[in-house]
């Protein structure tokens, strides 16, 4: 119950008029079955002094609109109070499932936002696969729980209004069958609190088998090429079965629960029917009424109860996407600065130190990157040549030393503006299976067609583009399968100039092309120079004869290197 009062504070207005449309259907349609009395009554030709209390309530009621207690107009009564009540449901469930809709929604973005908004350190730390399920499984079965809780509340007002229809025409059995109804309810509550352990398990074997799925598929080349597939099946296999075991056992409780009430419900209808008989002497219409009412009353109870046992197997995946979106935006990224950057006269780090755990990356290093200027960063991996990129984007902070952009420490700038004024290209080219105008722009809609043309020229990518059937609009296919290794790298260069930045920082984006490929994508970034600063990372010889200067990192220290130390000298 405490899932539904969570959802209804999220959206009051919506969950009032959800419960408002479902109490009036629930009145008009015990409106209508009253109407049953008066017109037993004129069927069994009984005195109006034997007339039951609800009838004798409901006849001057039909009176006062005007209503004769005649059998058309009692059944014509009935039909309408049913059409109202069909359409009042309508109006209830349509805003229930725009509300189902709307809680997913709202927990997808909610998460979305969390993880954006988070520290990088954080966000790396984090198994994609956890991500991946609390977006897409966590949040639809979320949103399923809360549709469990509200159907059984619109259950639960049925049971109140039919047990008050049948208390107004004979309290005793009403009392018998509420009694007998919480017993069955009291009975099976032991299979609902299986059902909610097998629901946690379930969520948190769901949780472990995507993580390892998305971490395998990661590697499946090497995998198949390696002839590893029996060692990594068994493991996708076992956590599989255990997941099936869980679903099983859902299953199972679920079906014996349906299956228990429905013996108890035809069982608890006869005893009561023998109770309005033989104890109380009813009459045989107002049996035959009652039997009607206990049964949708029962029925109803019982509704309540599976879907309350729905809602307790799906909440668990709520509890568990709020604990990651929780932990995300406890982890939110602080950044502070309001000055707007300029990079005109260039980057400096001075005695600048950073750790991982005890582990000193960067022991004191001092670099000067002049503005306009193509520099590069070579050294040993692990040397902390991409930390240093790391610190230039903000996405750490150094533990000791300064970092200046303009003589302007970097913590002072505006951090959003500042990152939007790099241009970055990873080691690993990110092509998307869209269009090459879309995986250029990524979808802004601020970057015109004559932006990503530009950027495609500035890059060298032009002419084999303007060559394809459908230009910048031809498919790059899966990661950029239909795309030579060259021709991505150019694309996703072209990728980071598109915004025109200050920066363009390239961390070793050469390193799985072939020479004539690796030479001539240097060749166009060295092209580059006067028009941006230019920081890149690499391990290969060809950026060193093209840039105007170059720093060692190795043992935590930076060193520039003078022209006898490059290969330039040798030419």
């Amino acid at each position: 119950m405490k899932l539904l009062l969570i959802f209804s504070r999220s959206d009051p207005w919506r969950s009032a008029l959800v419960v408002a449309s479902l109490v009036l259907a629930a009145a008009v349609e015990g409106f209508g079955f009253s109407t049953l009395l008066p017109l037993l009554s004129l069927a069994g030709k009984r005195p109006a002094s034997e007339h039951s209390a609800l009838a004798q309530i409901m006849e001057p009621v039909l009176a006062s609109i005007g209503l004769a207690p005649s059998t058309p107009v009692l059944l014509l009564a009935i039909l309408v109070a049913l059409l109202i009540k069909s359409a009042l449901l309508l109006v209830a469930n349509r805003q229930v499932g725009y509300t189902v809709a709307q809680v997913a929604t709202d927990l997808r973005l909610r998460l979305l936002r969390a993880l954006l908004d988070t520290r990088w350190a954080y966000f790396t730390s984090q198994p994609v696969g956890v991500l991946a399920n609390a977006f897409a499984a966590e949040a639809t079965r979320a949103s399923q729980a809360y549709l469990a809780g509200v159907t059984m509340i619109s259950q639960l007002i049925i049971v109140i209004a039919y047990a008050i229809i049948a208390a107004m025409t004979s309290s005793p059995a009403t009392g018998v069958a509420i009694l007998l109804g919480i017993v069955t309810v009291s009975i099976l509550s032991h299979l609902v609190h299986i059902t909610r352990a097998a629901g946690a398990l379930q969520t948190t074997l769901q949780k472990d088998a995507i993580t390892r799925l998305i971490d395998i598929f990661r590697g499946i080349k090497l995998v198949k090429v390696m002839g590893r597939e029996p060692i990594v099946t068994p493991i996708l296999v076992n956590e599989t079965e255990q997941l099936n075991t869980a679903l099983r056992r859902q299953v199972i409780t679920k079906e014996a629960v349906a299956a228990l009430q429905d013996m108890a419900l035809m069982s608890y209808v006869a005893i009561s029917v023998y109770v309005c008989i033989v104890v109380l002497g009813l009459d045989l219409s107002l049996v035959f009424m009652l039997a009607l009412v206990f049964i949708r009353m029962l029925t109803s109870l019982n509704k309540a109860q599976r879907q309350y046992q729905d809602m307790a197997e799906k909440e668990s995946a709520y509890w568990s996407l709020l604990s990651t979106v929780e932990k995300a935006e406890a982890e939110r990224e602080m950044i502070t600065g309001d000055t707007i950057p300029h990079l005109t006269r260039g980057i400096t780090l001075r005695d600048v130190v950073f750790a991982h755990d005890t582990h000193r990356v960067l022991d004191g290093v001092s670099v000067d990157i002049p503005a306009s200027k193509f520099t590069v960063l070579v050294g040993p991996s692990g040397a902390g040549k991409t930390t240093i990129i790391d610190l230039l984007a903000r996405l750490v902070s150094p533990q000791s030393g300064d970092i200046y952009v303009d003589d302007v420490p970097l913590g002072e700038l505006d951090a959003t503006t500042w990152r939007r004024m790099i241009g970055y290209v990873p080691q690993e080219t990110i092509l998307f299976n869209e269009s090459i105008a879309l995986n250029v722009s990524l979808g802004d809609p601020a970057i015109g067609r004559a932006d990503i043309e530009d950027a495609l020229r500035r890059c060298g990518a032009w002419p084999f583009i303007a060559n394809l059937p459908q230009g910048m609009d031809s498919n790059a296919g899966e990661l950029g399968a239909k795309l030579s290794g060259g021709e991505r790298q150019r694309i996703a260069i072209a990728r980071a100039l598109v915004r025109r930045p200050l920066l363009l920082i390239l961390d070793e984006p050469t390193s799985m092309l072939d020479t004539a490929s690796e030479e001539a994508v240097w060749q166009m970034v060295a092209g580059l120079r006067g028009q941006v600063t230019i920081l890149a990372v690499s391990h290969q010889q060809t950026p060193l004869f093209l840039a105007d200067q170059t720093y060692r990192l190795e043992s935590g220290h930076a060193v520039l290197l003078g022209p006898e130390e490059t290969p330039r000298a040798a030419t």
